[in-house]
């Protein structure tokens, strides 16, 4: 079956530890992931964070797909909104504001800043759980605000909002779930009736997780074989908006 890892990242880890674009790509291998989109978590500066990514989608184009970090606080925000998306083409916008240092209630730019992405189409990925500064339900808000934008929460709100993410999400049709990190069995199973399979997709946090975990864990969710489709590909194919042949 086609995989697609719609979530990984590239540079140091948290840890100290090195990764690079042939390391990801040694896995892809290993585990039959066709592409994987990636963004950067060494650091706060977007230029750094982004060029980055963009040099390992340079040296893996039709397997590796960027994502732009972006600090809706820093002063090229918008610079790099257009720099990443439009001469780039990157794939995805990340907001993390873990490390980036924001609460996102408490963060007036964050609507500008999802104005302008909408005007590239792309979607937009959302660190959600582990830190006071990454509680879910404000997003949910954004979503509510921004219709027209699809946003990916990743690893589902984490352990501590697995449950509760997926009930507050189930009726806003413009937000998808990723399934990194999530391992209690109740939440897996229970995510399928919650949303449906058409909104929940395959990711991997790579390298912080288990490639082999993550996926095992998706055939143990009790999908049918037309819902894993969706899972392992044809919804991160809609989000990138992927076209055969491309």
């Amino acid at each position: 079956m086609i995989k697609y890892d719609i979530h990984a990242h590239m540079g140091k880890t948290s840890s100290g530890e090195q990764n690079d674009a042939d390391g990801l790509i040694a896995d892809m291998e290993r585990y039959g992931i066709a592409i994987t989109g990636i963004s950067s978590l060494s650091g706060v500066d977007n230029r750094v964070q982004n060029d980055l990514v963009y040099e390992a989608h340079l040296r893996y184009p039709g397997r590796i797909y960027p994502y732009a970090f972006i600090n809706p606080k820093a002063a090229d925000a918008h610079r790099e909104i257009d720099l990443c998306l439009g001469e780039r083409g990157y794939k995805a916008v990340k907001f993390m504001p873990w490390k980036s240092g924001y609460y996102a209630d408490n963060t007036p730019q964050i609507d500008e800043m999802l104005d302008h992405i909408e005007q590239y189409g792309v979607h937009v990925q959302v660190h959600v759980g582990t830190s006071p500064l990454c509680t879910p339900f404000v997003w949910i808000r954004y979503a509510k605000k921004h219709p027209n934008l699809r946003f990916l929460f990743t690893h589902m709100g984490c352990r501590e909002f697995g449950y509760s993410v997926m009930e507050a999400v189930k009726d806003v049709p413009n937000i998808y779930l990723e399934t990194s990190v999530i391992y209690e069995r109740d939440v897996l199973t229970k995510v399928k009736d919650a949303v449906g399979a058409k909104r929940i997709v395959f990711g991997t946090d790579w390298p912080y997780k288990s490639v082999a975990c993550e996926i095992e864990k998706i055939y143990q969710m009790g999908f049918s074989e037309e819902e894993l489709e969706y899972v392992f590909h044809k919804n991160a194919e809609s989000l990138w908006k992927v076209q055969k042949g491309s």
